[in-house]
């Protein structure tokens, strides 16, 4: 059993991590869901605790384990929650049964007015500075302050249409936003209306988009496909090898990094083709998955699971590397083997050209 002062170093064990947020360049939030036994874990009415723990480097102990400290709200409080940045050092986190919480400094604290059943979201994000809401129905708020969203998509809700709805928004600007979910159901606002944007012929179910530096607009979807474009032209990718569905894409030091709960993809801006490549951490960690992730700051942040780690575009830092989950340690021993297979071909070869050399 832990000592009870170290529970700081393992707030977020037996947790599954939703989201992640970097609200300042030494301050990151994460929010997370307890793992209930599966007899036990029921969606509607027997779900485990919700945390939203928050990482200061600022305090960070000398040679200790990363320090966290943690609000938590009992069962069914929050549940598959997500969190974004506001302004510094500020976050809103929001689930989809529509509870809202605003974790800002000191006493800058609270639990919000219940979204209403019509402007429940799946999903957040920010463009510039402000924050939009965005879920199933084609619908996407705008938060205007405490208590207020205001609903930008009255023109183009469809709640009894099939694969239809957003999962994801992103944006150049606030007057130049790509929203993308349902089946081929990918539409862009110019300030003043939203129209749908016609990508690929072909079934396609976008999961995330990022509006990238290089100009493009780059969307993850199911089965590993991709689409890059912007406007009226675009082009798709779909792997060989149909890998898991994206969750989550962003753009950093010129690269896009795609992720999902198992791997981390990457390809270059303005490549010449889409295809991506497994990314490797720089080969200074294990590798892990991406469930979701976030730039701000000059900095990148991946969580997945039970881990987060953090990238400041050179060293790659674990802040939360807690008690792993069985599909981390399956993942993880994965890649010890394909090490090890790796470097006993690398030995076969070299035994080779030792025996040619001999003769």
């Amino acid at each position: 059993m832990k000592k009870f002062e170290d529970i700081k170093y393992h707030i977020l064990d037996g947790f599954i991590i939703h989201d992640c947020a970097i609200l300042a360049p030494n301050y990151f939030a994460v929010s997370a869901e307890e793992e209930l036994p599966e007899e036990t874990f029921d969606y509607y009415t027997s779900r485990g605790q919700t945390r939203l723990a928050i990482h200061n480097l600022k305090v960070q102990e000398d040679g200790k384990p990363p320090v966290w400290g943690a609000t938590t709200w009992n069962r069914t409080s929050f549940f598959n929650t997500r969190v974004v940045n506001t302004v510094f050092k500020e976050s809103i986190m929001i689930d989809d049964a529509g509870s809202v919480y605003y974790g800002g400094l000191g006493e800058n604290k609270r639990v919000e007015q219940k979204l209403p059943k019509h402007l429940r979201i799946e999903n957040i994000s920010k463009v510039g500075e402000q924050v939009y809401g965005v879920g199933f129905g084609r619908i996407i708020t705008k938060r205007i302050g405490p208590d207020h969203w205001e609903l930008m998509t009255e023109s183009i809700q469809d709640s009894t249409a099939k694969n239809t709805g957003f999962y994801d928004l992103d944006g150049f600007d606030e007057n130049d936003l790509y929203a993308v979910g349902g089946k081929n159901d990918i539409w862009h606002f110019d300030g003043e209306d939203w129209s749908p944007v016609d990508v690929v012929d072909a079934p396609f179910l976008p999961m995330c988009v990022c509006c990238a530096e290089d100009g493009y607009v780059y969307i993850g979807g199911a089965w590993g496909m991709i689409a890059r474009g912007r406007g009226d032209e675009w082009e798709t990718y779909m792997p060989e090898s149909r890998v898991d569905k994206f969750s989550s894409v962003v753009s950093y030091q010129g690269r896009i990094f795609f992720g999902n709960e198992s791997r981390v993809y990457v390809m270059p801006h303005n490549a010449q083709t889409l295809e991506y490549k497994e990314y490797d951490f720089e080969g200074q960690i294990s590798s892990l998955g991406a469930r979701r992730m976030d730039v701000g700051h000059g900095l990148m942040m991946f969580a997945s699971l039970g881990r987060v780690a953090l990238y400041d575009g050179v060293e790659w830092k674990m802040i939360y590397s807690g008690s792993p989950m069985p599909k981390e340690e399956a993942q993880v021993l994965e890649m010890m083997t394909r090490n090890a297979e790796d470097t006993l071909d690398a030995m076969g070869e070299l035994l080779d050209k030792l025996k040619t050399l001999k003769k």
